[in-house]
């Protein structure tokens, strides 16, 4: 394994010269510089394992060094050298965050001691990170609940992508737990402990997002004041989650579609793109077949990305998890606030008859509620809102009387698929949207029952 690299800073050129022949016996490459000013330049320009100063150098000293260090990275070991010991520095470069201080002059293993010291506790520091990290996201299969055959489905399937590198495009409904499925595909893959990078597409500025996704140099524009990683960056070696990608402006489908296919990205300001290795999950709850056929999707793009889909059924397709989701909140709610509330049966079959257009964020959502406002340890159906009392109000049944003598289905299909296009003044994307079919399937079916607008 490559040891990390060493930035050396010191204004004595002969002490610089000797530390950088020590430091290289130990195994390490080392970039010595004679300024501190001349180190952040190389700092923002390039990574380093850990950075060794001097203390006392003119312009700016190792502590203002230090500091700006910080600034920008609360994580890089950092060894002040100094040939004028005192309590005082070493007690202000430790609470700065210097890993050593160390007295001139120094031997070669106190300082090889150091350094493998400092890199070894940074490598702790790192590892757990990222170990803190899983066990606060512990978001295993086994952790998302369903027993539903829809929801056995789905699971089995993400599943059996997680051991696979392939790009992953996520679809359903707001609420249905998309970004719960991404979160158990990385983690169960040989991913797991690299990073995991949300991105919601939706929540970044469109004149932001790709700053945001790529990152910038110093100088690339105005305010562009030092580099600036951009989340792929950060998300090296890991997964990149793409919330909502069908919110993604053209112009960045074009920038995400190189990334999908080059497996590098341009950062803004930097004349030389630059490889990445992350896993591309995304998500969305648009159809973005139906944008595709308008032209607000790009067709390359969405091939790339839906290598593998993955549809998460709506809460109203899988009602027979309600009891157990239901179970499972209240089990969270009582080590969360400590009350020990529970739903009659007759409460848990009304709410099955809802259509839950929130999905299970919407049942979460009621259930803490109606758990905080309780004055009771058991939830009846009369202390549910009137919107659950009534579940068909917006979305009634159809009633229909068939004729004895038989009918067309083609026909009634025919005028159903009508009447829906004039209830939406022949908007193809809401009727598609209205009767829950894609834009191309109600095109299609348009073309099959020759419907058309009479004064098109």
């Amino acid at each position: 394994m490559q040891k990390p690299q060493i930035l050396l800073v010191d204004d004595d050129k002969n002490l610089l010269r000797v530390l950088t022949y020590q430091i290289q016996q130990s195994g390490f490459d080392v970039v010595p510089v004679t300024s501190a000013l001349e180190a952040l330049k190389l700092l923002e320009e390039q990574s380093f394992g850990l950075v060794l100063t001097d203390l006392r150098m003119p312009e700016l000293d190792g502590l203002e060094l230090l500091r700006r260090i910080r600034e920008n990275d609360s994580k890089m070991p950092v060894i002040v050298l100094t040939a004028h010991g005192s309590i005082d520095k070493a007690v202000e470069a430790i609470k700065l965050g210097a890993s050593d201080f160390l007295t001139k002059p120094v031997e070669k293993a106190e300082i090889e001691h150091s350094i493998a010291k400092a890199l070894r506790m940074a490598d702790l520091l790192e590892e757990n990170r990222r170990l803190t990290q899983a066990v606060q996201r512990k978001f295993d299969f086994k952790g998302i609940v369903g027993t539903s055959k829809r929801s056995t489905e789905v699971l089995e399937l993400a599943s059996q992508l997680a051991d696979v590198a392939t790009t992953v495009l996520i679809q359903g409904e707001s609420g249905t737990g998309k970004e719960l499925i991404a979160r158990a595909i990385h983690l169960n893959s040989p991913r797991r402990n690299r990073p995991f990078v949300v991105i919601n597409c939706g929540a970044i500025p469109q004149d932001l997002i790709e700053s945001e996704l790529f990152g910038y140099r110093k100088g690339a524009f105005t305010g562009a004041v030092s580099n600036r990683k951009g989340k792929f960056d950060a998300a090296d070696s890991g997964t990149v989650f793409l919330d909502e990608v069908g919110e993604l402006p053209l112009g960045m489908q074009v920038k995400l579609l190189r990334v999908l296919q080059e497996r590098e990205i341009d950062v803004l300001g930097d004349p030389h793109p630059h490889k990445i290795d992350v896993r591309i999950l995304a998500a969305t709850n648009k159809d973005l077949q139906a944008m595709m056929a308008v032209g607000e999707f790009r067709e390359d793009l969405y091939y790339r990305l839906a290598v593998a889909p993955l549809l998460v059924p709506p809460l109203r397709e899988r009602r027979e998890d309600i009891p157990l989701l239901i179970h499972h909140i209240l089990s969270k709610l009582k080590q969360r606030i400590g009350k020990d509330v529970v739903f009659d049966q007759q409460t848990i079959e009304v709410l099955q008859t809802y259509r839950w257009p929130g999905n299970v964020r919407e049942l979460e959502n009621l259930v803490e509620r109606l758990v905080v406002f309780s004055k009771t340890d058991r939830i009846k159906p009369e202390h549910l809102p009137t919107q659950f009392l009534q579940p068909l109000t917006i979305h009634e049944k159809v009633h229909m009387t068939l004729p004895s003598e038989g009918f067309s289905l083609n026909q009634l299909e025919r005028d159903i698929i009508e009447e829906a296009l004039i209830q939406n003044e022949w908007n193809q994307t809401r009727t598609a949207r209205y009767l829950g079919i894609t834009r191309n399937t109600l095109i299609y079916r348009m073309q099959k029952f020759n419907l058309r607008k009479l004064d098109d």
